[in-house]
């Protein structure tokens, strides 16, 4: 037995022909008389008599029908209240960032998708990248910002902007003079870094050995928060995002842009590959390219 076919009987029960019937659910005649005497041999009973004119409804036909209908209507409450849910973002969303992204990027995001859709469950997980990685291959994440690169056989990723790293040192250093800063300006000067448990830590180093900087590291920690502070009370000087930048309000630090040779970072959004992105997943990029979008926007006006 098939919803079609009951859907199909019910028109006609209340059509009253098969013509009409027909019209209603735009199928022609003899696929609809097909459909029901298919749904009648299943069943092992006359449902309708043929008449000349019309139909009539045998006692069969009778006895199925408010069945019939119930059925129906329910299939059909289905799908109404299917398509709310969709359009009104009435789901779960799970979504992943690295910690040198997460506090800049994600709770803003969150509480605009809260805003456009108040009836949807949002989880969100701070993680290093290779977790995230392996949280999004076993489908416990929809979605998680990260840098690019990542090479993984199951992710896809989407880079969907660039932010330039710069240097931050303690107010008063003698690096601030200019306001901007040479490579060579770094050398030997004593830094604190981000562990390369980091992507950012790992991404940083490697700049500097391509370009044979060599640093005299004083502590590697894994959270930017001590970074800063350790900037802040001159124990040295780091290399950070530009975020970070535009997020830190105390007066003891300066943020100093590269003269040249400017390191940046990807930030990309990563999903399971063969996976659909769910609606949420969607918006939630969406609001994410345009929050970089406006970012960008805003440090170009400031410089």
């Amino acid at each position: 037995m098939e919803f079609r076919q009951l859907r199909y009987f019910v028109a006609v029960a209340e059509a009253g022909t098969i013509s009409r019937a027909a019209d209603r659910c735009q199928v022609t005649q003899p696929s609809l008389s097909q459909q029901i005497m298919k749904l009648e041999d299943e069943l092992g009973v006359q449902l309708l008599d043929r008449l000349g004119r019309g139909v009539a409804l045998t006692d069969a036909g009778r006895a199925l029908l408010p069945r019939a209908r119930q059925i129906v209507a329910q299939v059909q409450e289905i799908e109404t209240s299917l398509r709310t849910d969709l359009d009104e973002g009435r789901s779960r969303l799970a979504v992943g960032a690295i910690p040198t992204m997460a506090p800049y990027l994600v709770p803003t995001i969150i509480a605009q998708l809260r805003h456009e859709f108040p009836q949807c469950e949002i989880i969100v997980r701070e993680d290093l990248t290779q977790h995230l990685v392996e949280a999004i291959a076993d489908n416990e994440l929809d979605i998680a910002i990260m840098s690019a690169p990542i090479e993984h056989e199951l992710i896809d990723l989407e880079v969907v902007g660039r932010e330039a790293l710069l240097v931050v040192a303690p107010h008063e250093h003698p690096l601030c003079a200019e306001g901007e800063i040479a490579l060579a300006d770094l050398r030997d000067q004593p830094a604190v870094t981000l562990h390369e448990m980091h992507c950012l830590g790992k991404q940083i180093t490697d700049f500097c050995e391509a370009k044979r900087l060599s640093r005299n590291v004083v502590c590697r920690m894994t959270q930017i928060e001590t970074l800063l502070e350790f900037v802040r009370l001159g124990l040295g000087v780091s290399i950070v995002p530009a975020m970070v930048a535009a997020h830190d309000e105390h007066p003891g630090r300066r943020y100093l842009r590269f003269k040249r040779q400017t390191p940046t970072r990807d930030i990309a959004l990563a999903w399971r590959k063969g996976r659909v992105r769910p609606r949420l997943a969607k918006e939630f990029g969406r609001l994410l390219t345009r929050s970089l979008s406006d970012a960008s926007r805003l440090r170009r006006s400031t410089v």
